[in-house]
């Protein structure tokens, strides 16, 4: 049986035949026109598996080297901040021995607290300093001022509104870094010590000790030891007086007669009845007292009450037990604790509170400008005395400064080791790439002119071969 060649036949194989030429020529005109050899996962689905991860990897180094170009200009941008806090913290420095210097006068230390005023404000601005729309200093809360200085009837002091985190970013495949250090832990750095007390200028010590732990306040301070009334315990006869007191805790009573009197705690007997009598104690305190009578029970013990105040006598804590070894007071203004062990606290008065080891940069700063202010109206040798102190304090706080500087700095330099290593990384996954991918131009062009001639001899060839005229049809 003889197979009959139908001219559709003919035209099929010659169409298939320019087809080929063709797709074959297109793809060649794309290798040349981008480079690639690989365009589509068909091209070559062996290649295409390993570009796929290669260009993924190769976006994820593009990213990390941007993020080590945003973390050198942060760190350099905070590095710079800190800097400026150190210049300054020097001059705050400079200051201070300056007003140790027992020539000077009280104006003269006047206008040197005013310049560290001024430099409190400055310190706080750089505390805040920003990155275009980002505070550098306020941890992960970048969008608004960590510091505030803050000024009321408690006092001046500055308060951190931001948090304890740092914004971190990946620089190197398996490494990342932060772009700041939370501003509470450069400006606000402390190490508590303990607590001491000292009797204030023109008070008698009051008894009451520092507990030695659980304290929250910082700097200077000050607790108010007032009389606060007479105990439940007291006899039905005997109320407080109006006149000034200073004893205070349990306190024994003797009644005696005849005449009627009244003795408090072994001092000197007073005629009764009285109002507002000033009753002396053995050991030279007093206590005013209106005694209306003989009570049923003629010998005892009362309780003189006290209120403890660390603001100014805004708030008052109440003490009516004495055997308490720890009696929280709190600051109503800043919520901060201290802690008083009131067993031995037996007078009225005020003490001078240091909380060792919680002098920042600000609140060096402000307890240096407030002493030198001396609104408390301390001789000079004590003003100069406690200036001298804060020299270590100031020095201490420009240390926490400087340790923040050199923090920043190494980071900001160990970018440049960095994105040297990302750099490289990622020329060798574009060599790579570039070997799975690109085509060689040279001999793809040669391909090129190749199929070209090829493709025009196919339709020559498929033209002869191919008669549609009707005298071929008629054959």
């Amino acid at each position: 049986m003889s197979i009959r060649i139908t001219q559709g036949m003919l035209y099929a194989q010659a169409l298939g035949n320019v087809q080929n030429s063709l797709f074959r020529y297109s793809q060649l005109q794309q290798e040349v026109a981008t480079g690639r050899r690989v365009n589509r996962v068909s091209d070559d689905p062996a290649a295409a598996l390993q570009i796929l991860p290669l260009r993924n990897d190769l976006r994820s180094l593009d990213q990390m080297v941007d993020n080590v170009s945003l973390a050198r200009e942060t760190l350099n941008t905070g590095a710079s901040s800190l800097e400026d806090a150190s210049s300054l913290m020097q001059r705050v420095r400079e200051l201070t021995t300056q007003a140790a210097n027992g020539t000077l006068s009280s104006g003269d230390r006047e206008s040197i607290a005013a310049e560290v005023d001024q430099l409190l404000n400055q310190l706080v601005s750089i505390g805040n300093s920003r990155r275009g729309d980002r505070f550098l200093f306020g941890g992960t809360q970048t969008g608004s001022a960590p510091f505030a200085l803050v000024t009321d009837a408690g006092g001046t002091r500055v308060v951190y509104n931001g948090n304890r985190q740092s914004v971190a970013v990946t620089v190197a495949p398996g490494v990342t870094t932060a772009l700041n250090i939370p501003g509470d832990a450069i400006f606000q750095q402390r190490d508590r010590g303990a607590t001491t007390f000292a009797p204030a200028l023109g008070s008698a010590a009051t008894g009451a000790r520092p507990v030695g732990s659980g304290d929250t306040g910082t700097g200077f301070g000050s607790l108010s030891v007032t009389f606060a009334g007479l105990g439940g315990d007291a006899p039905p006869t005997v109320t407080a007086g109006s006149g000034p007191t200073t004893a205070l805790g349990p306190l024994t009573f003797e009644f005696t007669t005849p005449p009627d009197g009244l003795s408090v705690d072994g001092g000197s007997k007073v005629a009764i009845p009285v109002t507002d009598g000033a009753f002396t104690t053995a050991d030279g305190r007093t206590i005013s007292l209106t005694v209306t009578g003989m009570p049923a029970v003629l010998t005892g013990t009362f309780t003189s009450q006290a209120n403890l105040s660390v603001d100014g006598g805004q708030s008052n804590t109440l003490i009516d037990d004495f055997g308490s070894s720890s009696v929280a007071v709190r600051n109503s203004y800043d919520g901060t604790v201290l802690n008083v062990d009131v067993r031995d606290l037996t007078q009225t008065g005020a003490e001078d509170v240091k909380f060792n080891g919680t002098f920042d940069a600000f609140t060096t700063l402000i307890a240096l400008r407030d002493v030198m202010r001396n609104e408390a109206g301390l001789p000079d040798q004590a003003v100069r005395d406690r200036v001298a102190q804060m020299l270590t304090e100031v020095d201490g706080a420009h240390d926490a400064v400087l340790d923040g500087l050199r923090e920043l700095g190494f980071r900001s330099s160990s970018m440049d080791v960095i994105g040297n290593r990302v750099e490289g990384l990622r020329v060798a996954r574009t060599e790579s790439l570039s070997l799975l991918q690109d085509t060689d131009i040279a001999a793809a062009i040669l391909d090129l002119q190749r199929q070209d001639i090829s493709y025009q001899a196919a339709l020559q060839v498929s033209s002869r071969v191919i008669q549609t005229t009707l005298q071929s049809f008629l054959r």
